[in-house]
């Protein structure tokens, strides 16, 4: 089991959310997108990229920032399970497909419930090697 599955599984809030930011910026996303994608107002973006520290203490996380925390790190293990190779694992979030309706992983992300996502990831998860 990788750190992803780990922290998905036993991590606290406060971890799940700093991973998933850090993936979501791996993504190459801009400050905009990590906002609309993890439901925070670009003054919490900002305290929790200058902080060294992590963010426990300075703000609390709501139930659906850690929701789509979480959702972050399952999309990224199954592309992480979908795609051996690094650049292919990058550039997936970034391409249409019709597994999410020909949008992008990304645009789902952004825009739509939850449901909607976790439904989409688990069946491009049924297609990978990560066993579901």
């Amino acid at each position: 089991m990788g750190v992803l599955e780990k922290t998905i599984l036993g991590g606290n809030h406060l971890e799940i959310h700093c991973l998933a930011l850090a993936t979501l910026r791996n993504w190459s996303l801009s400050a905009a997108s990590i906002c609309r994608i993890l439901r925070l107002t670009t003054s919490e973006l900002e305290d929790v990229m200058h902080q060294s520290s992590g963010i426990d203490g300075l703000y609390r996380l709501t139930a659906k920032q850690v929701e789509h925390s979480r959702l972050v790190l399952e999309l990224s293990i199954v592309i992480n399970a979908t795609f051996e190779n690094p650049s292919n694992r990058n550039k997936f979030v970034h391409w249409p497909n019709p597994i999410f309706g020909g949008r992008t992983p990304l645009d789902i992300l952004e825009n739509d419930d939850p449901v909607a996502l976790r439904r989409a990831v688990h069946q491009l998860g049924s297609q990978s090697r990560w066993p579901w």
